[in-house]
């Protein structure tokens, strides 16, 4: 049984989405850290380790095809943190695309952030944080 607060990074450069997540899952007591960007980012996982992390794809808010973001996110946390699991949503990928620039073997959940399934969003979660044990 864990005994600690599952530790998440939240990345996303929408501040209502970024302020919403976090809010909403310290309420449910996991420990959260949340940065804007890459390099807050890359900042953060200097002070992992984190269970998982919620990626928003689109980490520049002026180019609607950039996912070069989240994709150097991925790939640096995976290689420092081999066992992280993650949770990416988008507004404007689907999850084949997600999937096409992730590493093959991270562990990772998608879910459409015009359409996202809280409970089923906190379920996943739980479930990813779980498997970290």
């Amino acid at each position: 049984m864990q005994t600690t607060k599952p530790k998440i990074l939240i990345v996303d450069d929408a501040s209502n989405w970024r302020v919403t997540l976090e809010t909403l899952l310290k309420s449910y007591g996991f420990g959260v850290t949340a940065a804007a960007n890459v390099l807050e980012a890359s900042e953060a996982l200097q002070h992992g380790p984190y269970d998982a992390a919620i990626l928003d794809v689109r980490l520049d808010a002026f180019d609607d095809d950039n996912h070069q973001g989240v994709s150097m996110v991925l790939n640096a946390a995976h290689q420092k943190y081999p066992y992280m699991r993650f949770v990416v949503i988008s507004s404007y990928y689907s999850e084949a695309e997600v999937r096409s620039f992730a590493p093959r073997d991270v562990k990772l959940a998608y879910f459409d952030k015009n359409n996202l399934p809280f409970d089923q969003f906190l379920q996943t979660l739980r479930q990813l944080t779980k498997e970290n044990i």
